[in-house]
């Protein structure tokens, strides 16, 4: 308890920043696979959207002084939330974090250690094991490649899962924090708005599972691919990117909207 209690007084390298609401049995996988690793230096930030499901009392009870919890209504917009902890922040990276994904034990140490002897790379994430109570589907969620240009590779759909970036602190200061505008996917809006003008960095290994349930899938997938839409073109429009890099993808996400909708 000692060594963890001198962590609490010095500044930690790393802050993690996890939404929840209502996910207490996710949430309580997520929190392990987090206090497990490998790489120690960090602070765990826990933003609540006003759970009533026993989260306060699973939160009370655990006694790693790198927790810290927080009781905030974002009225539906995660990307609130997510704000919230960052302004919180102490460390030099960010992390963030799904309530309900996992991460294995090395997942930060090898992050930290690749942004630590690379300082021109502004976000570092990793590829993604999919998975559904105990069955594997994908063990690599990333079928891409990018040598450079990861701007360009963007603006054809998201690849990078939320759950496994390390960002530099300074990124948000330099570009604001998360669009909390309900009609953007605020992940791939960040994604798109570091990539225009910083280096990224991909580990192809499979450092975070993520959890496929019937709150992250079927219904969702129509309003999700119509907001993909709405983050490229307002990131676009903004960036005056010329329209032939994007229109192949627009026409493609539209498409899938309709897919989705109909089936």
């Amino acid at each position: 308890m000692t060594h963890l209690a001198n962590m609490k007084i010095s500044s930690p390298t790393v802050s993690i920043i996890v939404t929840t609401f209502n996910r207490v049995n996710f949430l309580s996988e997520t929190i392990d696979s987090i206090l497990g690793q490998t790489y120690t230096n960090f602070e765990l930030i826990i933003i609540d959207n006003m759970s009533e499901d026993g989260t306060v009392d699973y939160i009370n009870n655990l006694s790693d002084p790198r927790v810290h919890y927080y009781r905030n209504e974002n009225h539906g917009v995660i990307a609130v939330n997510r704000n919230f902890g960052i302004e919180l922040a102490k460390g030099k990276y960010i992390a963030l974090c799904d309530d309900d994904d996992l991460w294995l034990p090395e997942k930060l140490s090898r992050q930290v250690t690749l942004m630590s002897n690379q300082p021109n790379v502004a976000l570092c994430y990793t590829n993604a094991e999919s998975f559904s109570d105990d069955q594997i589907i994908k063990r690599k969620m990333i079928r891409r490649r990018v040598r450079d240009n990861y701007f360009n590779q963007l603006l054809q759909g998201s690849y990078i899962p939320n759950s496994s970036v390390l960002i530099r602190v300074n990124i948000f200061e330099d570009l604001g924090l998360l669009t909390e505008d309900p009609m953007l996917r605020e992940d791939y809006h960040m994604w798109l708005r570091i990539a225009k003008n910083y280096d990224l960095k991909g580990i192809d290994e499979s450092l975070i599972r993520y959890r496929v349930h019937i709150s992250n899938v079927a219904g969702n997938r129509a309003f999700e691919t119509l907001k993909s839409i709405y983050t490229v073109k307002q990131v676009t429009d903004q960036m005056k990117v010329a329209y032939f890099l994007v229109f192949f993808n627009v026409a493609v996400q539209y498409l899938k909207y309709i897919y989705y909708r109909v089936f």
